[in-house]
């Protein structure tokens, strides 16, 4: 089944939520990103989103544990952008 880049769907993997193809170096790779069984802030894909907390002081520990997201074909980048609302 083909897959578009850069749109995250429901993880194959083990203890993983998600899965994403980015382009990285000139080839498409699979990206895995959030952790099962962890409560996030909101997933904004929706398959997780009976994990939701919606509490901003644990968005607020998870950012200074993680620090920012710099490189956005990263398991980080996107974990922030579709679990941690940032």
């Amino acid at each position: 089944m083909e897959q578009k880049l850069r749109k995250p769907f429901k993880s194959t993997r083990k203890n993983k939520k998600y899965d994403v193809f980015v382009k990285k170096d000139g080839k498409i790779k699979k990206i895995s990103f959030g952790q099962l069984p962890y409560t996030h802030f909101r997933d904004k894909i929706g398959v997780y989103s009976n994990m939701d907390t919606n509490d901003k002081e644990q968005r607020k520990r998870y950012l200074a544990r993680h620090g920012k997201a710099t490189d956005n074909n990263s398991s980080k980048w996107f974990s922030h952008k579709y679990l941690w609302g940032v």
